[in-house]
This record gives C-alpha cells, structure tokens and sequence, in this order.
C-alpha cells in the first residue's frame, strides 16, 4: 500500500479475518510501553495485544506478528542500504518515546513545525505522528539532541573539540537503559524487533 493513495490501516489482517484496533499514537505508545514492561506469560502478551486490538483474534503469535508490523509502519528492513559507519552513526538509540516525552510534545506543539497539542487532538493516527515526527527539523531540540546521540565520535573529520563536544552530549543526554527480563526474554524481545514471536509461545 501507498501512504500517499491510500488512508493507513485501522484494521489488521489476522488469518481468519480482519480485526479492528485503536490505531491512535497515545494507544499505540501504551501498547509499547506494556510490551516493554511484559513478561514471558501468554497471559500478559494477550493483555497487551488487547490495547491494541479491539477484538482480540484467536491467533496470538500471527496478532502478534501483525501489530509489530503496524507499530513499524507497515516498513521492512531495507536491503544494501550503507553500514553505519559510512553513514557517520554509531548504534545507540536516537528517540525513546518515554524519556523524550517533554521534547516531542514540546516540538509538535511549536508553531513554526505543526502548532498541534497532542493532549489536545482527539485522534492522530500512529502512522501519521511517525511520519511527522520523522520530519522534525534541524532547528528543534529533539531533533539537535537525536543527532548527538547517534553521531560517530570516532569519526575521523571531526576535530578533537568536536569530538570532546558530542562525548559530552552523549553523556548528557544518553538514554537510560532498562534491565531485561531475564526469563524467557527471547518472547518479549522478538516482538520488540518484529521478528516471529511464535516458537517462543
């Protein structure tokens, strides 16, 4: 499908058929959230797919398996894109939803990116917050504070005071990291990734 011709989904195809789900970016962030926090239970993983669908379909793995497709944007893994390293990035992520709350609220709702209060708007579609949130320009704070995470210090062009500069911002500004769960965490961590959750059910 083309997010340009086509209006993004509000229903999900599991198998045996279609199954509606809240397709709003505050639903979808809970939904992440709870899978974040999620234990290796069948029972929890069905508590969280039921944030996310209205009618919980009967195939937990394949549900699964879809509303990671639908968190992802319906976007596959490109092929021969370059390596990190050409591109001048290290491995760290750049945006985490919870700790940045302030800054992406803060930039959407400036007026001179989208004037929008997202307490405010009664539905703005996931696929729709992603793709605006991807276009946030150079100028905002969420925008300057995900290239310091994520530039390659290691970088040969850059000079030692720039090299000094964003070590400093990444020490700032450096996402905490959450403790895994230890058992069975191959579940919670192939829905995270996207990949096949089911020989892990």
């Amino acid at each position: 499908m083309s997010f340009l011709t086509e209006k993004p989904p509000e229903s999900l195809e599991v198998n045996d058929g279609k199954y509606p789900i809240y397709a709003d970016f505050r639903t979808v962030l809970r939904y992440m959230e709870a899978v974040e926090d999620a234990d290796e239970t069948l029972a929890d993983i069905e508590r969280c797919l039921r944030i996310l669908y209205k009618i919980l379909p009967r195939d937990i793995a394949e549900a699964a398996k879809q509303a990671t497709w639908f968190v992802k944007c319906g976007k596959k893994e490109k092929k021969g894109k370059p390596s990190k390293k050409i591109l001048g990035i290290n491995s760290n992520e750049a945006l985490n939803f919870k700790e940045d709350a302030w800054l992406i609220y803060s930039a959407f709702r400036r007026n001179d990116v989208y004037g929008i209060d997202l307490h405010a708007i009664p539905y703005l579609h996931w696929w729709e917050f992603i793709a605006m949130l991807d276009d946030i320009p150079e100028t905002v704070s969420l925008h300057r504070i995900m290239q310091y995470r994520i530039i390659d210090t290691t970088n040969k062009s850059l000079s030692k005071e720039q090299v000094a500069f964003y070590k400093a911002m990444q020490r700032y500004y450096k996402i905490q990291q959450v403790e895994e769960v230890e058992e069975n965490e191959e579940l919670i961590k192939a829905l995270k990734e996207g990949r096949d959750p089911s020989p892990y059910l």
